[in-house]
C-alpha cells in the first residue's frame, strides 16, 4: 500500500511539473503595440539554438544555463524586431498578395521537401499547422522585403570613402615576407626507421635533381595535407610553418630547394636536423615548443652526438617565389574594403531605423 501511494504521488508530482512547463510556455515575454510575444514562441524560435547548445555545453550545467538565458534574451529581441517590421509594412499600407506566398510556398517544397506531402508529414512532425507555416512564409517575406527597401537599397559606398578607409587603415594592410612554397612530408611509421624514411627522402632529393617534378613527387609520396596538390603551400609568411622550418625556408632564394631535413620532438623542445646529400647529419638546431631559438650545432667532420632525439617526420622543401614585406595596394583591397564598409553601414542603417520603429511603438516586457 505504501508501495502504491508513493507512485501516486510521483505521478501526481510529474503531472503538476508537466503542467507547469505547459502553462509556462503560454506566459507573456513581451507586448509590441497589439501583438503578443508568448515565451513559447520564444522557445520554438530559439529550438535549434538551444539544440547546439546543449551538445556544446551538455556537460557544464552553470555554462548551458547562461548561454541558453543569452539565447533566450536574444531570441526575444529578434522576434520583437521583427513584429516591429511587420506592423511598420502594415501601418505603411502594405499588403502581400496570396500569389506570392503561394510561390515562395512551392519554392520551399521544391528545394527542401521535394513534394507537398512531404512537407505536410514533416509540419505534423513539428507540431505546426499549415496555417501557421503560410503565416511564417507571409512574414519571412514582408521581413525580407522591408530591410531590403529600408537597409540594403539604401547603402552607397563611394571610392572616396574606400580610398579613405584605405589611407587611414594601411597598418591593417601589411604583409610580411613571404614563399610561395612546395614541400614534401613524410611522417615516420611506427614500423619504420629512421634510416628508411630518410633514405626515401635522399632517394626523392636525388630524382628531382635528375629532373623529376617536385610537384609530382609530393603528389606520390608525401603524406601531408597538401599532397593532392602537389605539395603547394601557396604563399605563406614565416608564422605558418613553426620557427625551424621557416627559418630554411624564408633562407632560400626563389627557384632553390632545401636539403633534405628532420624535426625531433622532445619535452618542451624541438629541433630540425638538415643532411647532406649522402645523408649525413651537418646541422642540428634546438628551438623552444614556442619557436624561440635556443642552440645550433654543426657536424662537418664529426660524428653527431648519439643522444640527440630521433626525428618523427622529414621535410623536402621548395620555394617557387619570393616576396618582400610590403603594403597590400588598394587595388588588392578594394573589394575587401566596400565589404567592410557595407557591413559597417548596413549595421548603421539598420539600427537607425529599428531605434526609430522602437520610438514610435508600444513596448513592454512581462
Amino acid at each position: 500500500m505504501k508501495r502504491f501511494c508513493l507512485i501516486f504521488l510521483l505521478l501526481v508530482s510529474a503531472a503538476l511539473v508537466c503542467r507547469a512547463a505547459t502553462e509556462n510556455r503560454n506566459f507573456i515575454a513581451a507586448i509590441v503595440n497589439g501583438s503578443i510575444i508568448t515565451f513559447r514562441d520564444v522557445q520554438d524560435f530559439t529550438s535549434q539554438m538551444v539544440d547546439v547548445l546543449y551538445r556544446t555545453y551538455g556537460n557544464n550545467p552553470a555554462v548551458l544555463d547562461q548561454k541558453q538565458r543569452e539565447t533566450f534574451s536574444d531570441g526575444l529581441e529578434q522576434l520583437l524586431e521583427n513584429q516591429l517590421i511587420l506592423d511598420d509594412f502594415k501601418a505603411a499600407g502594405g499588403v502581400l498578395p496570396d500569389s506570392y506566398i503561394d510561390d515562395e510556398i512551392k519554392d520551399h517544397i521544391r528545394k527542401k521537401f521535394g513534394d507537398r506531402v512531404t512537407l505536410t508529414k514533416t509540419l505534423q512532425a513539428q507540431g505546426v499547422t499549415f496555417e501557421t507555416y503560410r503565416k511564417r512564409t507571409h512574414d519571412d517575406i514582408v521581413i525580407k522585403y522591408m530591410r531590403q527597401k529600408n537597409v540594403s537599397s539604401a547603402i552607397l559606398i563611394s571610392p572616396q570613402k574606400i580610398e579613405r578607409f584605405y589611407a587611414t587603415n594601411l597598418p591593417n594592410f601589411k604583409m610580411g615576407e613571404q614563399v610561395k612554397l612546395r614541400m614534401i612530408v613524410l611522417n615516420r611509421s611506427t614500423v619504420e626507421s629512421v634510416e628508411e624514411v630518410r633514405r626515401l627522402a635522399q632517394e626523392i632529393q636525388a630524382k628531382v635533381e635528375q629532373g623529376a617534378s617536385f610537384a609530382e613527387m609530393a603528389s606520390v609520396y608525401s603524406t601531408g595535407s597538401q599532397r593532392q596538390e602537389g605539395g603547394d603551400w601557396g604563399w605563406v609568411e614565416r608564422n605558418k610553418l613553426n620557427k625551424g622550418l621557416s627559418d630554411v625556408a624564408f633562407s632560400l632564394n626563389a627557384g632553390q630547394r632545401s636539403p633534405v631535413l628532420a624535426v625531433a620532438r622532445q619535452e618542451g623542445f624541438y629541433w630540425t636536423y638538415q643532411y647532406d646529400k649522402n645523408g649525413i647529419l651537418t646541422t642540428s638546431r634546438k628551438y623552444t615548443e614556442k619557436d624561440v631559438f635556443v642552440e645550433e650545432k654543426k657536424y662537418a667532420g664529426q660524428d653527431a652526438p648519439p643522444n640527440l632525439p630521433a626525428p618523427q617526420e622529414f621535410y623536402l622543401m621548395l620555394v617557387e617565389n619570393k616576396q618582400v614585406a610590403r603594403v597590400k595596394g588598394i587595388s588588392e583591397v578594394r573589394e575587401e574594403i566596400e565589404g567592410t564598409l557595407v557591413a559597417q553601414e548596413r549595421a548603421r542603417l539598420h539600427h537607425n531605423w529599428i531605434t526609430r520603429l522602437r520610438s514610435k511603438a508600444y513596448l513592454r516586457y512581462l
